[in-house]
């Protein structure tokens, strides 16, 4: 039987695209603060927000395997 990978929200490179999905401004993830976890994205108008993760659309993830 397989091994399985599980991929957590906690594992997100730093540095990865992201685009928030309420204002649908792009970033990238500078920051992960954990419980609750929480992702410090830097916009591309270079102002910082804060954002749960179920706030954002993650490209790239999970990785494909």
């Amino acid at each position: 039987m397989a091994k399985r990978i599980y991929h957590t929200m906690n594992d997100v490179p730093i540095g990865t695209e992201m685009i928030i999905k309420k204002t649908k401004q792009k970033g990238v993830l500078k920051e992960i603060i954990q419980f609750p976890t929480t992702f410090v994205v830097q916009l591309n108008d270079n102002k910082t927000e804060k954002c749960y993760t179920y706030e954002v659309d993650i490209k790239g993830w999970p990785p494909n395997e």
